[in-house]
């Protein structure tokens, strides 16, 4: 480990003015050349009298690291005792870009020490990656030193530790510290009860210092029950995964092609009508605990500020106004999330209770230059669903073994739908505009009375729908005044997105204008 320099967030500092020179004193089993394996050293700052628990501490440091290490330990619940640490060990590296590792646990008992002694016992202290609640930070620097920071808790410790590959500069380590508020956000929201997503702020991370960041955690719910999370991020990419009881996640999304991005506001607005889609799905299909949330959170995170691409479109494929109002404006990506499934009616096990959905956005680019422009982009969406529910609407579900209790229904949903604009340049004049919608359901409904079926009947949907979108964009039907033009194409980008209820797609274009 790297030596701590006098003016860094580390160092053997009194909190007392009457505090003397540190004395040091070892337990019983030392002998007068030094202390044998398994022996504990008190490093003591001051005469006052302990009033709280006595800790074992892997070494002598102190931090600010170090006392919130001990507050939590005896204020927090074990996930709570991560609380603040987060933040202040990237800040403690980004202020002096040293390594760091401490760890602490309860002494035993009849082990006492003074307020502000340490009791150092490096051999009977290690419990870095031994916790039942791990969380690990990678950050890695365009230079290429990767710094590796990593939180544990368990039933009787916390550990802390903060590596790097090699030196930082300045300006990385400003980059560092601007990560903390995120990184401790992150952290409260994977140890909250229930758990939350909270990974925007890691998004946002400095791209000219730094390269890429990655967190996983892995937090131990109850005796039986994880929950686990990965993230990645780079100028390329942001993926997520999230598993645990409520159900798992995942959500990619492509940062290459930062052409077919809108403005802010054109963001925003399609990040609602996906979260409308999901909401949609998630009542059709009855999908119950935290899982819908955490999804919905994430797909925010993820398609948070994009910052500054990577590497920065051609200007021969830059949208104009009124190409934008064709597209979404977000990256593209594929995201997911489903429930476990639940044997909900034990006299009919195979019965499940289940749900998963799928959506998706993909943008193709072809022309080398303005003239011959050649733009596709397919939005989709998949919902598969099973649940039980009682016959008359109001009745309570009481499914077990006795006949009595089996008077209820069984429904299956299998949707599919797609919205797909395509428009292409010939001789920089746009010679091709169009837009075509579908959406597809199928409901299928076992009516059991007594456990004997009843009815047995499948409902199917759908509706189609293709739109010649070119006399609407034409130069001379468009209006010329910038508002009055803003309006008009927010209009025809408001009929581009995806809908997975059938009765939401109009029929012809007649009906796509009243709508």
């Amino acid at each position: 480990m790297n030596t701590i320099n006098p003016l860094s967030r580390t160092g053997v500092t009194a909190t007392s003015s009457s505090t003397t020179a540190a004395s040091v004193k070892t337990t019983a089993g030392a002998t007068a050349g030094g202390t044998r394996a398994g022996d504990s050293t008190v490093v003591s700052l001051g005469a006052q009298q302990a009033t709280g628990p006595t800790f074992l501490w892997e070494n002598r440091t102190r931090s600010t690291a170090a006392v919130m290490m001990a507050q939590n330990f005896g204020n927090e619940p074990m996930a709570g005792r991560l609380k603040g640490l987060g933040g202040e060990l990237l800040r403690q590296v980004a202020y002096d870009g040293q390594d760091f590792s401490q760890s602490i646990q309860r002494a035993p008992d009849g082990v006492q020490a003074d307020t502000y002694d340490m009791l150092v016992a490096p051999t009977q202290v290690s419990q870095h990656g031994m916790g039942d609640n791990r969380i690990a930070l990678t950050i890695t620097t365009r230079s290429g030193v990767k710094v590796e920071l990593a939180l544990d808790t368990g039933d009787n410790s916390v550990a802390i530790k903060a590596e790097s590959s090699g030196d930082l500069s300045e300006t990385e380590r400003k980059a560092l510290g601007k990560l903390a508020d995120a990184f401790q956000q992150a952290v409260d929201g994977i140890t909250a009860d229930p758990p939350r997503v909270d990974l925007a702020g890691l998004t946002q991370f400095d791209s000219g210092a730094l390269a890429s960041v990655d967190l996983k955690a892995s937090i131990k719910l109850n005796p039986k029950e994880t929950q686990k999370l990965e993230f990645h991020a780079d100028g390329a990419r942001r993926s997520v995964s999230i598993d645990g009881p409520s159900g798992s996640a995942r959500i990619g999304v492509d940062l290459t092609q930062p052409a077919a991005w809108g403005n802010p506001e054109q963001q925003a607005k399609a990040l609602g009508r996906y979260l409308q889609q999901v909401d949609q799905a998630s009542s059709r299909g009855q999908a119950s605990g935290a899982m819908p949330a955490m999804f919905k959170d994430a797909f925010t995170d993820m398609n948070s500020n994009y910052g500054n691409p990577a590497v920065a479109p051609s200007p021969s494929q830059m949208l104009t106004q009124r190409d934008q109002a064709l597209t979404t404006g977000l990256a593209d990506f594929n995201a997911s999330f489903s429930l476990p499934d639940v044997a909900s009616n034990p006299a009919r096990p195979t019965e499940k209770d289940s749900f998963s959905y799928e959506l998706s956005q993909k943008t193709q680019m072809s022309g080398k230059s303005a003239w011959d422009l050649s733009v596709s982009q397919q939005q989709q969406s998949r919902l598969k669903a099973s649940y039980h529910m009682p016959v008359k609407a109001g009745a309570t579900l009481a499914l077990d073994l006795s006949p009595n209790s089996q008077n209820y229904k069984y429904v299956t949903i299998d949707d599919s739908a797609s919205s797909t604009t395509s428009f292409k340049y010939d001789q920089g004049m746009l010679a091709k505009a169009s837009h075509e919608m579908q959406a597809a359901r199928s409901t299928r409904v076992l009516e059991y009375m007594y456990g004997k079926v009843r009815d047995d009947h499948t409902t199917p949907e759908g509706k189609a729908s293709s739109r010649d979108l070119l006399p609407e964009l034409e130069g001379d039907v468009l209006p010329t005044g910038a508002w009055e033009r803003a309006q008009a194409l927010a209009a025809i980008n408001d009929k581009i997105f995806l809908q997975a209820n059938p009765d939401a797609i109009a029929a012809n274009p007649e009906d796509a204008s009243q709508r």
